[in-house]
């Protein structure tokens, strides 16, 4: 099975690559693999000037890689969808994961009962001014774990009700880092909350 690993590139340099080298070897071994596949001794041929997105996709050896300007996308339309959905590790074929969406708005996945991520993201709330990221996410985010170690996020299992009453919203990945941003939720029935 291919999985991929995307980072940021910053003036030639890899950003945070403690991290997504942890995840790689994190996904190698749930594959199966137990030899190293170090990131820094590959040739990426990187770009010298400016922020680019260097996507890398592997299972045993490295299959592939791209390096495309750093573009994000904004979001502030969310919807709660519920799901058992299963993504351990950052699989190239995203197709189950992008068949939650229904339209353009981007998702919060409810999982057991409890908030986990987005389709590309994970989240974070804070609730009476701290910092809160799910407990059990759908993945183990590299900015996430970064966030965690420095203690700027603590770690708890947070429900839809956690949700309603947080003060602050954000999302985080390798490419945006953490981003405090203005959203409309649409949960059940229909009611809808802008954080």
């Amino acid at each position: 099975m291919i999985c991929f690993e995307t980072i940021k590139i910053e003036n030639g340099k890899l950003l945070n690559l403690k991290y997504h080298q942890q995840r790689v070897d994190y996904t190698r071994k749930f594959l199966g693999f137990n030899d190293k596949l170090e990131l820094k001794e590959q040739n990426f041929n990187l770009p010298q000037n400016g922020e680019f997105r260097l996507r890398v996709d592997y299972d045993k050896e490295i299959k592939s890689f791209t390096c495309r300007p750093c573009t994000c996308r904004e979001f502030k339309e969310f919807r709660i969808v519920k799901s058992d959905i299963e993504y351990d590790c950052k699989y190239a074929n995203r197709d189950e994961l992008d068949a939650l969406k229904v339209d353009e708005k981007e998702i919060i996945i409810v999982k057991n009962g409890l908030l986990a991520d987005t389709t590309i993201a994970n989240i974070a709330i804070r609730v009476d001014g701290i910092w809160l990221t799910p407990k059990t996410p759908l993945l183990l985010g590299t900015t996430r774990a970064r966030l965690i170690d420095s203690g700027f996020l603590k770690c708890a299992d947070l429900t839809l009700i956690d949700l309603k009453k947080a003060e602050n919203f954000a999302i985080m990945n390798a490419l945006i880092d953490f981003k405090v941003i203005r959203a409309e939720i649409e949960f059940e029935l229909g009611l809808e909350r802008t954080i």
